[in-house]
């Protein structure tokens, strides 16, 4: 690459998209949902030579249920964290307010997906939070609500038995650990691949750690936000 181009990539402008709190909750989702994911799968399979792997790994059985229980809580208090600041934060409640699915989302799905079958000429112009983010927000909401809930009858069992019929058990263990291994299919073949491994990404995005993209990569990927940046002169 000539020097020039060298010089001009190292010089490009970077702009916070991610503020601290949003950077901070994601992380403590991270972080929680690995843990639930890895000490899940090893009581999901605990009769496997994999499964007895991770739980060796973990320190034992026991050390397992606290891990998990441990990252439940992370999760609870992450969720807790994350609603409380879309209703009593400004900021929160923009961001929230974005991430409403419209009418629009759904006829950019359509338009990326005939540009990408090449039966059109242009990509969609994608606003602060496209389709793709919006999806995968709401799909997520969905599984943490899911899961917390399964999650509370298998842990207080003791209580709920006094309320709940032996097939609700059945039926929790079944939905938990169900919804459990799709989130982990969703996470690697969507979430990961799209953030992280797709083109002009890989190997790694770091904006979910520092916040920050370069102006091209927000002009290419949301254009839409970049020209009302542009207009405000916020950039």
């Amino acid at each position: 690459m000539p020097s020039e181009q060298v010089e001009e990539l190292s010089a490009e402008r970077t702009i916070e998209r991610i503020n601290l709190p949003l950077r901070v909750q994601h992380f403590a989702l991270l972080v929680s949902v690995t843990l639930l994911i890895v000490t899940g799968l090893a009581l999901l399979y605990w009769d496997s030579a994999f499964g007895r792997l991770l739980i060796a790994l973990e320190g034992g059985f026991e050390a397992r249920g606290t891990l998990h229980r441990i990252a439940a809580g992370l999760l609870i208090a992450t969720t807790l964290y994350h609603l409380l600041y879309i209703l009593f934060s400004r900021q929160g409640h923009e961001e929230f307010m974005q991430m409403l699915l419209r009418v629009q989302d759904f006829r950019d799905y359509g338009a990326a997906l005939l540009y990408d079958l090449g039966l059109r000429a242009e990509k969609p112009q994608l606003d602060r939070y496209s389709y793709r983010e919006k999806f995968q927000y709401w799909a997520f909401a969905l599984f943490i609500v899911v899961m917390i809930g399964s999650g509370f009858v298998l842990w207080f069992h003791n209580w709920f038995f006094g309320l709940l019929p032996k097939w609700a058990f059945d039926v929790a263990l079944a939905v938990h650990g169900g919804t459990g291994t799709l989130i982990l299919i969703v996470l690697t073949l969507w979430h990961l691949y799209i953030v992280h491994l797709s083109p002009g990404r890989f190997p790694i995005d770091w904006s979910f750690w520092d916040g920050k993209i370069s102006e091209s990569q927000l002009q290419e990927e949301h254009p839409l936000e970049y020209k009302r940046l542009k207009e405000k002169g916020l950039l």
